[in-house]
């Protein structure tokens, strides 16, 4: 005779967790428990540095995550590929509420929230979608000299593996996609996420003036924090004190101004720096008409 086995209680719990892949028992803990149920409660981001890579985002949150009133978050790519997350999702990774009011009491001064995903500043889509759901966000963007952003950001990718081809290589490689494209537009990846991919893009992503533009396009100037990455190297405390008064903080004293995520390699070859140089000169000269130039003793 055939019959129907009686479900126990682990049955039910088994499809249920099934039903429900963010409770899964092998991602599980009591934290994320939490986060997921309390997402309702949950603060989105006061502010976001959106880039640059390889131009000290690590050490600038390294840096912000001791202050006080300050809560960071990095690498979450929300607004990138992971876009299809429900805003729930995003929101779970920031503190709640009731730990702002607690913090805020017990300093008598604002408490704020950032993200530090460095790759936004070059996604095609970001813009407008941090527009739509944050729209008075203040951006903060950190930009390095070009010549060595592309460098430090070829060496990483050599160091994990993904690159094989000498900088050379690559950068004649990419120079002649770059050719090929503005020769005939049709060529050019339709792909938005190409864009921010790392990379395939080391000196694309120096090509700040077009990607910044974007930005200006849909947020005022005045949203937007630029700071070159010498800045932060020579005088960390200047960029901070600076940067605080931008996020409307106290000038908090940072006690470790030591950098994170910092490259050794070997120098660069003179001859393809001046290639470089050479190639990013228009490039800066249209972005310091856009934002202004920087001070003298402070170089890009």
């Amino acid at each position: 005779m055939m019959y129907l086995k009686k479900k126990t209680q682990k049955d039910r719990l088994r499809l249920w967790l099934s039903e429900h892949p963010n409770f899964n028992p092998f991602r599980f803990s009591f934290n994320k428990l939490f986060r997921i149920l309390s997402r309702s409660q949950r603060l989105l981001p006061d502010f976001i540095m959106i880039g640059s890579t390889k131009s000290g985002p690590w050490t600038l949150t390294d840096f912000l995550m001791e202050h006080p009133n300050i809560f960071m978050e990095r690498n979450l790519h929300f607004f990138e590929y992971n876009q299809s997350n429900k805003l729930s999702w995003y929101k779970k990774y920031f503190p709640t509420r009731f730990y702002k009011s607690q913090v805020e009491r017990k300093t008598g001064q604002n408490f704020i929230v950032g993200e530090n995903t460095s790759t936004y500043l070059f996604h095609p889509l970001v813009p407008k979608r941090i527009k739509e759901i944050l729209p008075n966000a203040k951006l903060i963007i950190n930009l390095r000299n070009p010549v060595k952003r592309a460098f430090s950001n070829y060496n990483h990718q050599v160091k994990h593996g993904f690159e094989t081809r000498t900088f050379e290589d690559a950068i004649n490689s990419e120079l002649l996609r770059i050719k090929i494209v503005d020769e005939n537009n049709k060529l050019k990846i339709k792909n938005p996420d190409f864009d921010n991919a790392v990379i395939f893009n080391y000196i694309r992503h120096g090509m700040y003036v077009n990607k910044i533009k974007t930005w200006f396009d849909l947020f005022p100037k005045n949203q937007i924090q630029i700071l070159p990455t010498d800045l932060l190297t020579k005088e960390p405390r200047k960029f901070l004190k600076i940067t605080f008064e931008f996020l409307g903080v106290s000038n908090h004293p940072i006690k470790n101004l030591q950098k994170t995520n910092v490259g050794k390699y070997k120098n660069m070859n003179e001859t393809t720096k001046k290639i470089l140089t050479d190639f990013y000169k228009p490039y800066n000269e249209k972005l310091f008409e856009l934002i202004g130039k920087f001070p003298p003793s402070i170089s890009l």
